[in-house]
């Protein structure tokens, strides 16, 4: 993979909170966190700055999204095409 290819997640790569993750997981929001200590939360997830936490990557994995390989040139092609339809 040259560098200017990265995988999804890679453009994607902030953390994403708990509350988050559990609203698109389908999870009660609520329950998100005991699930996590419980050890049975559909995706990784980890404490950072005291917050629990996701990877967009982790997130792709548990809701069966493929991680496809982004070129910097389609992702420039992609946004000069969408600036034409504003």
């Amino acid at each position: 993979m040259s560098s200017s290819a990265r995988r999804l997640s890679q453009w994607l790569a902030e953390p994403m909170p708990l509350r988050k993750v559990a609203d698109l997981l389908g999870v009660d929001p609520s329950k998100a966190s005991g699930l996590v200590r419980a050890n049975r939360f559909p995706c990784r997830v980890t404490k950072l700055k005291g917050k629990y936490v996701a990877l967009p990557a982790d997130v792709m994995v548990a809701l069966g999204i493929d991680d496809p390989i982004v070129r910097t040139g389609d992702l420039l092609a992609g946004a000069e095409f969408a600036r034409r339809w504003d």
